[in-house]
């Protein structure tokens, strides 16, 4: 019998069920008992400190981390919060890597307390702002290069004779234009050749505006010069006025501004990796909330439901006990031992799902043929008694994949083939592949009870499940491994369905990643 006492107080498990949470974050997360010091570190946590499980076990992220830069105030504001036992939300401070290497981290910290209230860990979110800091840094250099250049910049001169019609140009706007400087007049049109043709239009818009109603000209183009490169000129005039007649500028001033343009460029797109890089943690962040929120209806619900049944039928075999009601106190217990078996089938599963986040896949060839049709027996064995008719097992292909966790989805599959087609005289399960330059997509489709479309979205969640009747035997865990170990292959898994006509399960499969070998089946 299962001593639920023992086992949901063990932290050790709660950790690993909690893995399936953060495993795959982007952030780093850290989980300490109620002394602070290490029981669990994320992959992510050993990718950017280069610390493993084994090293930091035991100890305090202080005798680790800290360094030189460390805040000392940082630190303690940390520690008398959770000397407190309270949270700790957006304290940023500097901690160093294995190999010496300082970083910037953004600390959020959550005590987690039992049901009396007692702090007995802490579940903290890192985030590694170093990237961050230095994009910070490079945006400051370069609007100080941005303020230089606009002070060193040289202005070339256009003198415009009206009489004639023709420009004396400075030989700065020769150099502009990569032009061989000459005494030759130039004109206008000659001029306005060479801005680039996508601005033509524009540009003639506005020499037509300022004609009509005097104002400034000031305007930045896009032009090519006579050696073929482009570059962005500043160019500014002021109409000259005659009574009521409006003539062009005398004078106009051409100014070379495609560095200031560069940099305005490279920091706009600085600007948006930095955005782009506030924005994934945020979102990494949510899902991560969303995903302990889930965990915890899970762990109030799905778990704390066959231990108040164990209770409670516990205390019926007392009563039974103590009026000699043997037969009463022995169905009771039976009751117990189905309710103990559910827990550890709920609790064997989650820990199943958190470690398919520890270990990476080990692919090779699988010829599914022969892997479906393994366990296609052994899910029939398990429904003894149970006439069934399977076709198309033995057209699938070979694939590239785990076979150890490629197993694990088809045993899954045809398990709820059959538990969900219990009403049918005979099981049908039709296998069916399509195979494109991408990979392969394997399909099964039963002739069970089916779901409705609207439970698409749900039923790969951790334990949803597609149809309520509690006579059909299911923990909601099966299909959530199904997706995580599909999406570990870089493929992706989903159904079709409708109430009372069966289902459809297609598994897409993406071929060999190019850094595999190239060995053939």
């Amino acid at each position: 019998m299962l001593d639920a006492n023992d086992e949901l107080g063990d932290l050790t498990s709660w950790l690993l069920i909690l893995e399936k949470i953060v495993e795959q974050s982007a952030n780093m997360v850290v989980i300490t008992d109620a002394e602070q010091h290490i029981r669990w570190v994320n992959q992510t946590y050993t990718q950017i400190t280069g610390w493993t499980l084994d090293e930091v076990q035991g100890k305090t992220a202080g005798q680790l981390l800290h360094g030189p830069l460390t805040s000392d105030l940082a630190s303690r504001f940390v520690r008398d919060r959770l000397r407190q036992g309270m949270a700790v939300s957006g304290v940023e401070t500097v901690n160093y890597r294995k190999n010496g290497e300082p970083y910037t981290v953004l600390l959020n910290i959550e005590p987690i307390r039992d049901s009396q209230g007692q702090v007995r860990a802490y579940f903290s979110i890192q985030s590694d702002l170093s990237e961050k800091r230095a994009l910070e840094r490079t945006n400051a250099r370069l609007q100080h290069h941005l303020q230089v250049a606009q002070r060193l910049a040289r202005l070339g001169r256009v003198e415009f004779n009206p009489d004639g019609g023709t420009m004396q140009w400075s030989s700065e706007v020769y150099t502009i234009l990569e032009l061989p400087r000459d005494e030759a007049p130039r004109t206008f049109k000659a001029l306005l050749g060479f801005v680039c043709p996508e601005a033509q239009q524009e540009l003639q818009k506005r020499l037509q505006r300022i004609m009509r109603n005097g104002d400034e000209f000031d305007h930045e183009l896009p032009i090519t010069t006579h050696k073929g490169h482009r570059r962005w000129v500043r160019c500014r005039g002021v109409p000259e006025r005659h009574g009521n007649n409006i003539r062009p500028p005398g004078t106009w001033t051409i100014q070379d501004v495609t560095v200031y343009r560069e940099l305005i460029e490279q920091k706009s797109l600085n600007n948006a990796k930095l955005q782009a890089m506030v924005d994934e943690p945020t979102c990494n962040l949510e899902e991560a909330n969303r995903s302990l929120e889930a965990f915890s209806h899970a762990l109030s619900h799905d778990l704390k439901k066959p231990v108040r049944h164990m209770v409670s039928y516990a205390e019926i075999v007392q009563e039974s006990l103590a009026t000699d009601d043997i037969p009463s106190a022995q169905a009771y217990c039976q009751k117990i031992v189905a309710a103990g078996t559910r827990l550890q089938s709920l609790i064997d599963g989650m820990l199943a799902f958190s470690r398919m986040g520890r270990r990476g896949i080990s692919p090779t060839w699988v010829r599914m043929a022969d892997l479906v049709d393994d366990c296609l027996g052994e899910v029939a064995a398990s429904f003894g008694g149970r006439r069934f008719c399977a076709t198309g097992q033995d057209t699938l292909p070979a694939v590239w994949g785990d076979p150890v966790l490629l197993r694990e989805v088809w045993i899954n599959l045809i398990d709820n083939a059959f538990k969900y087609s219990g009403h049918q005289a005979l099981t049908r399960l039709d296998f069916t592949h399509a195979s494109s330059d991408s990979g392969w997509t394997l399909s099964l489709r039963d002739n069970g009870c089916g779901f409705s479309p609207a439970m698409q979205s749900r039923i790969f969640q951790m334990f949803a499940r597609a149809n309520p009747d509690a006579a059909i035997a299911g923990d909601g865990i099966g299909l959530a491994l199904c997706q995580r170990i599909v999406q570990a292959h870089g493929g992706r898994i989903w159904a079709e369905s409708a109430p009372g006509d069966g289902s459809v399960f297609h598994v897409a499969l993406a071929r060999r990643s190019p850094g595999a070998n190239t060995g053939t089946p």
